[in-house]
């Protein structure tokens, strides 16, 4: 089969991730009332179809020093030019949602996500919260200076009364953690988190370790001592998300963080990884645990500062080669949508967990 026509059966057959999903674990997309915040609005969680659940649109990855001292004014109408083709190809294949995780100080453009959303038929999330991994460099004056409780109120108005004055409303917290064990300001970051969560119902997204550092046990002590945290402060394991899971190369570590009600989310895949993501997805259905993984492939993204963004990495291949290879592996359909649609659909339904 050519690879046109192989992507035409693709997308016949992901055409029925947009159908409602059923309940899982935690029940919460089988609620009436179940609901996910995305950046046109609420809508009910059974809706959000298939999800890549962390990708990013556009990102200023300069320190954020620098980005105060030289702003850079966005075109918005180029970043839509560059970005909206890779979107429609993947709505194409039967996508419905696409979660953007860009961290609040890295480039979180709530108004641009909201355009390329309308525009591309794809319902999208925007973030609240604070990025204090990769040394610092993206944290704002702001967040060294308040305290747990400022920053949940800071959090808590966005989520209320809109990010600014745009109107749009954050659908998750996105945190960055990567102190082992966590920092001062890191655990001030997490109960601010904590407050915000108890008060909001969204969901706690934490990118979780350094960026290049993938020492056997690293990435799962900074998770585990994260939960260790947020259960403390009364919080639910079931509402945080461990980002950038796949770091961690002890398997046992993702068993563990999945019974003990956490998200696991294998979001880094790129061609040439399959057989490395079907072995960390195969140990958990092994393990009965398929229900609390999460899949995506933290691509994309217009990169502010660079003639027409830069490079950009494609959101069609976890559709293109990932995705067949889960089924050329055993993976059956029902367990493709356990991931896929109903899994989202429960992470990212706003509802308040507390232990």
């Amino acid at each position: 089969m050519q690879r046109r026509e192989f992507l035409g059966a693709l997308a016949a057959s992901s055409l029925a991730w947009g159908l409602p999903g059923c309940a899982g674990v935690d029940g919460a997309a089988g609620k009436s009332d179940a609901s996910v915040m995305t950046v046109n609005g609420s809508i009910p969680a059974a809706d959000l179809g298939m999800t890549l659940t962390h990708e990013h649109l556009f990102a200023d990855l300069r320190p954020y020093a620098e980005q105060m001292a030289s702003l850079i004014a966005v075109d918005m109408d180029e970043v839509a030019e560059v970005v909206l083709p890779y979107l429609r190809e993947i709505h194409r294949q039967g996508c419905r949602t696409l979660v953007d995780c860009t961290g609040t100080t890295l480039g979180r453009n709530p108004v641009l996500i909201k355009r390329l959303s309308q525009a591309s038929g794809l319902q999208m999330l925007t973030v609240t919260g604070a990025y204090v991994a990769a040394g610092g460099r993206f944290v704002p004056p702001y967040v060294l200076a308040e305290t747990a409780d400022q920053l949940a109120r800071r959090w808590i108005g966005e989520w209320r009364d809109g990010i600014g004055d745009t109107g749009i409303r954050p659908g998750l917290i996105k945190l960055g953690i990567e102190g082992d064990p966590p920092s001062d300001i890191e655990r001030k970051v997490l109960h601010a988190a904590a407050r915000t969560h108890l008060e909001s119902g969204l969901v706690i997204a934490s990118h979780t370790g350094p960026w290049a550092d993938v020492a056997p046990g690293r990435n799962g002590r900074c998770a585990f001592a994260q939960l260790d945290l947020l259960q403390g402060a009364g919080i639910a394991p079931s509402a945080w998300i461990w980002v950038h899971a796949q770091n961690e190369v002890q398997g046992s570590q993702h068993v563990d963080a999945a019974r003990r009600g956490a998200w696991v989310s294998f979001d880094g895949f790129r061609p040439g990884q399959e057989a490395a993501y079907l072995a960390m997805i195969g140990r958990m259905r092994d393990e009965g645990l398929l229900d609390r993984v999460l899949v995506s492939q933290d691509a994309g993204w217009y990169n502010a500062g660079q003639p027409r963004g830069g490079e950009f990495k494609p959101y069609l291949p976890l559709f293109s080669d990932l995705i067949p290879a889960m089924r050329e592996g055993g993976f059956k359909e029902e367990q493709v949508r356990t991931i896929f649609v109903d899994n989202p659909s429960r992470a990212f339904a706003v509802r308040k967990m507390a232990t």
